[in-house]
């Protein structure tokens, strides 16, 4: 017997209760006795049986109310229930399965049939116990899993930028994953004492995957901006220096993908000293921008090709002037797509309402605003990665 089975034997019959407790022990089994239902749920209370062994007509709680009760708690592990009857009518029958008796005996009984019962028993009974131990390593698993994906959360916003300023340039941003990591990031980095790096990027997906390629997409693309600058003359059009980075990377991702995701990215350089931004637009919602003095965003960028979709994409780079108090917006889909309790986007125009409302705040102040208005808007996690990013010349 692979399963231990600890038995409780009800009946009000004192003979009948020392003949099934000799067959019972004969096996293996460990037995107790009660005799009746009230004192068999006095005994089950201390838990460990996983067999019960109950007469049908008995005095304070007969055998149909004893395997409700038993039915009704929430025992660790299943208690097979087998009750003696010696009426065969079938609606009797059917009235105590749906009572949760498992299955039936005889009166008078004949050990060979009690065996039978009591084989059938000992097999739903291994099954259980093998699938409680099965869900005790999954719990286990998920357990271990769960703190993985904590630290990878954890590492996931390590890896984004503290709020930074650059010169007369402020950058802050702002990131809540869909789950415990998601793919969507920002950055901004130096490169050189004169330009500025910064991007925000959405991986099509969510989940780990989407994360590592997010790791991934950072390396690369610092690693493509400076190997870029690095190589370029002083003089060099900022325009043409944006599409040059974006298409190494995109040459480079297409060489490597092999996920069949893919992303949409918004890229642009700063040059502080002239005043400039160049930004390339590849498939990703377009950057919102307001002018000195101006309260209203305007948009700059229009649809094109995600990045790692075709080997020469025909991006375009924009350049204007970033005069001092202007701001950029850059945002992932997540924001705009993201659907309130009757199924309503939150919506660009809504995106832009806050913000010109934020005008007078500071980058830090907005993004906790649009944060903030996001969970008022959808109750409980959201559905997509969101990210916001904000720059100031100040």
């Amino acid at each position: 017997m692979a399963q231990q089975v600890r038995a409780l034997l009800v009946d009000d019959d004192p003979l009948l209760l020392a003949l099934l407790s000799a067959f019972l022990a004969s096996r293996g089994y460990e037995v107790e006795e009660a005799s009746d239902g009230e004192q068999a749920l006095q005994r089950l209370a201390g838990g460990g049986f996983n067999l019960v062994v109950t007469d049908r007509h008995m005095p304070r709680m007969d055998g149909l109310a004893l395997c409700r009760a038993i039915r009704a708690r929430k025992d660790e592990s299943y208690v097979y229930c087998i009750m003696l009857t010696a009426s065969g009518d079938e609606q009797a029958l059917q009235v105590a399965m749906e009572a949760g008796v498992d299955d039936f005996l005889a009166k008078p009984l004949r050990p060979a049939d009690l065996g039978a019962r009591l084989n059938a028993a000992e097999r739903v009974l291994a099954l259980e116990a093998g699938l409680a131990a099965r869900n005790q390593e999954l719990s286990e698993a998920y357990a271990k899993l769960s703190r993985d994906l904590d630290l990878a959360r954890a590492l996931q916003r390590a890896q984004l930028p503290a709020p930074q300023s650059f010169g007369k340039l402020q950058f802050e941003g702002w990131f809540e994953a869909s789950s415990f990591v998601g793919g969507d990031l920002y950055d901004y980095f130096p490169l050189g004492d004169r330009l500025v790096a910064f991007y925000l990027a959405d991986i099509s997906g969510h989940g780990v995957a989407a994360a590592m390629m997010a790791v991934a997409a950072q390396h690369q693309l610092r690693a493509a901006a400076q190997q870029v600058v690095r190589s370029i003359a002083p003089d060099a059009e900022l325009g043409d220096a944006v599409l040059e980075i974006l298409n190494r990377y995109n040459t480079r991702f297409l060489e490597t993908n092999e996920t069949g995701l893919y992303l949409t990215l918004v890229f642009g350089l700063a040059d502080r000293a002239r005043g400039l931004v160049a930004l390339v637009e590849a498939g990703h919602p377009p950057v919102l921008h307001a002018a000195p003095g101006a309260s209203e965003f305007t948009v700059i960028g229009e649809g094109s090709v995600p990045v790692g979709i075709l080997p020469d994409p025909q991006w375009q780079a924009r350049t204007f002037t970033l005069a001092p108090g202007s701001r950029l917006v850059l945002h992932s889909d997540g924001i705009t797509d993201c659907a309130g309790h009757d199924g309503t986007f939150f919506g660009e125009q809504r995106l832009r309402d806050l913000l010109v409302q934020q005008r007078g705040s500071s980058p830090a102040q907005t993004c906790a605003a649009v944060g903030g208005a996001l969970h008022g808007w959808h109750a409980g996690s959201f559905e997509d990665d969101v990210t916001l990013l904000v720059v100031e010349a100040r």
